[in-house]
């Protein structure tokens, strides 16, 4: 798979209906109150054409008859009209934007469900502000556009069919000359379709490479500020934006020509209608509905305008949708089979014939075979790069194996449940995280019902307690921007503590010591000797002398298993591991 990067547009996608009416499931719980809210949209609008026929009734025969009482119980009905048309607007508003909420929150959930499960490999080869902006701006749109404008189009098309209706009861000659401009604006808005959809995809693409951009410096600008990089950076996101603006300025001419035609043709017919009734029509036809069918055209065209908009927002959202729909049917990769099963494993490891390749046919591993007794400490050694940290995530199943299989307890890793196996393994890595929220919630991530008494035993093993207590609220105090406020190795040791809180069989430390001090590590590592006690722990370190006492230690070198043997073996060889050990007994 192809890395996509902040500064590189996304492949644009096809128009396919089935789009759309995928994206009714999410209208589908809610189908009543939406039915509900069109029934009284629609009762309003047929209220609100009255209108034009009472003031044609007045001027054609109440007035000239100079019915005073007549005239004032009209006016007192297009008030009242007018009262029940604001009410039912109120209501519509509010209904319309509670089921908007609830469809941005089941879209949105949707899209947080999927993004949990998906493999490192989609992470990996996406900038993560591409796919941050599919979960919220995307999403916000697309649930605007469901309601709202799903909605307004339903009412404006139904709106048009009464106004006809009432046209047609006025005068056919002049409604069908009505109907002629609109069906020249139809075949307009047919044509330029397809030209703004492609403009729209560019739009969609600057802004997500903007957004990229944005997210990738804002986890950067510690390294930013140290090279002083803030100028260059400056030029490439105004560069970025730039392209957003040139985009957006290509598409305005599409974006404005249905409703500077529409307004166009508003003008004309209406202008028209005047002239050709007085001119042609009239005395035959009455000076009321002459005037009537002048302000039904006038409303015929707000539908018509409003339509135009509508269909360019539904365009825009159509595009979202694509990539929304895009990211969830992203295939999970790692995932349960059907008969996956949840199993208590003792700890036993076994690696048969395992080649693995990020990138097609070039391995970072190569026929690695070896086996882990269980409750034993085995250690991985070697180069950066060299594949040792692949391993581990072959292991937790974080990526499957181009071939071979790995074995837990003589039962194959994908025959597992990926929540059983992967709550037995624990993975402790050289930068963890800690989220916004208190030490103790930190420590206690996987099991919240965990005492605080369980916690402190953990902390005090780690010689973390007195510290944690030492602050002002102690366990409660809250950290933010992954723990900004303390040091990189306090917070390694909270995520030491998280890591045996879970209490995992198999507990794998990779690199989990090299952030903290000497004196530290010494003290952790004490702490460690207790806890690591009944599981199978696996140690990827740099630092050679802290793995002296493993049962196993195992050298990887040109993607393959180099050397193999307990520490006292290796070093009688005299081999790699012996010229590594003793390079660093030198430094």
């Amino acid at each position: 798979m192809a890395v996509n990067r902040y500064d590189q547009d996304e492949l644009n996608t096809t128009f396919k209906f089935q789009v759309v009416k995928r994206s009714f499931k999410y209208l589908k719980p809610y189908k009543w109150k939406l039915l509900f809210t069109i029934l009284i949209s629609i009762f309003n609008g047929i209220l609100i054409l009255l209108n034009p026929k009472l003031a044609q009734y007045a001027i054609d025969r109440t007035i000239p008859n100079k019915d005073i009482n007549q005239l004032v119980l009209i006016a007192f009905i297009i008030l009242g009209i007018t009262i029940i048309n604001i009410i039912i607007n109120l209501v519509k508003s509010r209904m319309l934007n509670r089921i908007k909420q609830s469809i941005s929150y089941d879209l949105k959930s949707d899209i947080f469900i999927h993004l949990q499960y998906l493999p490192s490999e989609y992470y990996d080869t996406r900038p993560h502000g591409k796919i941050l902006t599919r979960a919220t701006n995307y999403a916000e749109t697309v649930a605007q556009s469901l309601c709202n404008d799903f909605l307004e189009t339903i009412l404006e098309l139904t709106n048009l069919i009464f106004i006809l209706i009432f046209m047609f009861s006025c005068h056919i000659p002049l409604t069908l000359f009505t109907l002629f401009f609109a069906g020249i604006l139809t075949l307009i808005m047919a044509k330029i379709t397809p030209i703004r959809r492609i403009k729209q995809h560019k739009i969609n693409n600057k802004v997500s490479n903007c957004t990229a951009y944005l997210a990738e410096s804002i986890n950067g600008i510690m390294i930013t500020q140290s090279y002083n990089r803030e100028q260059k950076n400056e030029e490439i996101y105004k560069d970025l934006e730039k392209e957003r603006l040139e985009s957006i300025k290509e598409t305005l001419p599409y974006f404005n020509i249905g409703w500077t035609i529409s307004s166009l043709f508003e003008t004309t017919v209406n202008t028209s209608i005047y002239i050709l009734g007085i001119a042609l029509f009239y005395p035959k036809t009455s000076l009321g509905t002459i005037l009537a069918i002048g302000n039904y055209s006038s409303r015929f065209w707000g539908p018509i305008n409003n339509i135009t908009s509508i269909y360019s927002e539904i365009m825009d959202a159509i595009t979202y949708l694509e990539r929304i729909f895009e990211l969830l049917d992203e295939p999970l990769v790692i995932e349960n089979l059907e008969h996956a099963k949840s199993v208590d494993v003792k700890g036993n490891i076994e690696f048969k014939n395992v080649n693995f390749a990020y990138i097609e046919n070039k391995l970072v591993l190569e026929d690695i075979n070896f086996t882990i007794k269980s409750n034993q400490k085995v250690a991985f050694v070697g180069e950066t790069g060299s594949g040792k940290s692949t391993i581990i995530n072959l292991l937790a199943r974080y990526y499957d194996a181009t071939s071979g299989e790995i074995l837990i307890d003589d039962t194959p890793i994908k025959e597992m449940e990926l929540s059983s196996l992967r709550g037995q393994i624990n993975v402790m890595l050289q930068d963890n995280y800690v989220f916004s929220r208190s030490i103790r919630e930190n420590i206690a991530y996987s099991k919240k019902d965990t005492s605080i008494e369980e916690i402190r035993k953990v902390c005090r093993e780690l010689q973390i307690d007195e510290w944690i207590m030492s602050l002002k609220n102690g366990y409660d105090t809250i950290l933010h921007s992954n723990g900004r406020e303390i040091s990189t190795g306090q917070r390694q040791l909270i995520c030491f503590a998280r890591a045996i809180i879970a209490n995992p069989q198999i507990l794998i430390l990779d690199e989990a010591t090299s952030n903290v001090d000497l004196k530290t590590e010494k003290l952790v590592q004490q702490g460690l000797e207790t806890l690591l006690k009944n599981r199978t722990s696996i140690i990827i370190a740099h630092r050679l002398s802290t793995i002296i006492e493993s049962d196993q230690i195992m050298l990887i070198k040109d993607h393959r298993i180099y050397e193999k043997g307990t520490h006292q073996e290796l070093m009688k060889k005299r081999g790699e591991y012996y010229k590594l050990y003793t390079s660093q007994l030198q430094e």
